[in-house]
């Protein structure tokens, strides 16, 4: 018979994943929504987007997808480009608002990370079920908010990366064109072939999540 005991690890790492999940989507779906803001467009905010609320943008397929295969989604944020007050520097800033979000909540993340390890070591021992569960909170937060903007940063329709080019291209753009046409199919593959994430990722997200707690260990070294 299994003993609530033994599903404890499976519960806490799920609402770890969990959790972490619903920040990082949040804090992208509302640096969009606040950059459209000051760009001057209220549709995001008129609607109750421009809020850390995770629910008001979640998408449960997305979460799931996010939770099963190491990608996935929000609800987009609702914006109208007719009101910007500078044009295609006001699309462009929107669009990357998302991906700075998520990297500078990532990197906020790894720092309190960092510093845990280094000036309470044994925290997650010392502090049983809370410290397991800080752990593997702060450690997924760090891994999917640069996952997240990495993987936003690809220049495929309807990803951040494709929108700041769109930008500033020009209208007839052979290269907007066929993304446009033939986003789907490149997603799927890209999606279906795992190894090419995992490639980009290693060379990306986790090399610069590498190289700062690196940097942080260091510096947090010298203080102790």
């Amino acid at each position: 018979m299994i003993e609530f005991t033994d599903l404890l690890p499976f519960i806490i790492s799920a609402i770890a994943s969990l959790s972490a999940i619903l920040v990082s989507l949040a804090v992208h779906e509302w640096a969009h929504a606040f950059a459209a803001y000051k760009q001057g467009d209220p549709t995001a905010k008129t609607l109750g987007r421009m809020t850390l609320a995770p629910f008001a943008h979640i998408d449960w397929w997305g979460v799931i997808c996010l939770l099963i295969l190491g990608f996935g989604w929000a609800k987009p944020v609702p914006v109208d480009s007719r009101n910007f007050k500078n044009g295609k520097k006001s699309g462009f800033v929107v669009s990357i608002a998302g991906i700075l979000a998520n990297l500078i909540t990532g990197t906020v993340f790894l720092l309190i990370s960092c510093a845990l390890d280094n000036f309470i070591p044994n925290y997650v021992t010392d502090w049983g079920l809370y410290g397991t569960s800080l752990k593997m909170f702060l450690t997924n937060v760090v891994n999917i908010n640069y996952v997240l903007a990495f993987f936003n940063l690809l220049p495929i329709y309807p990803l951040d990366g494709f929108r700041m080019i769109e930008a500033f291209a020009n209208p007839n753009s052979k290269f907007i064109d066929f993304m446009r046409r033939y986003s789907r199919i490149i997603l799927i593959v890209v999606i279906v072939f795992t190894i090419i994430l995992d490639v980009y990722f290693s060379f990306t997200a986790y090399a610069l999540k590498d190289l700062l707690q690196k940097a942080f260990n260091s510096l947090f070294g010298l203080m102790v």
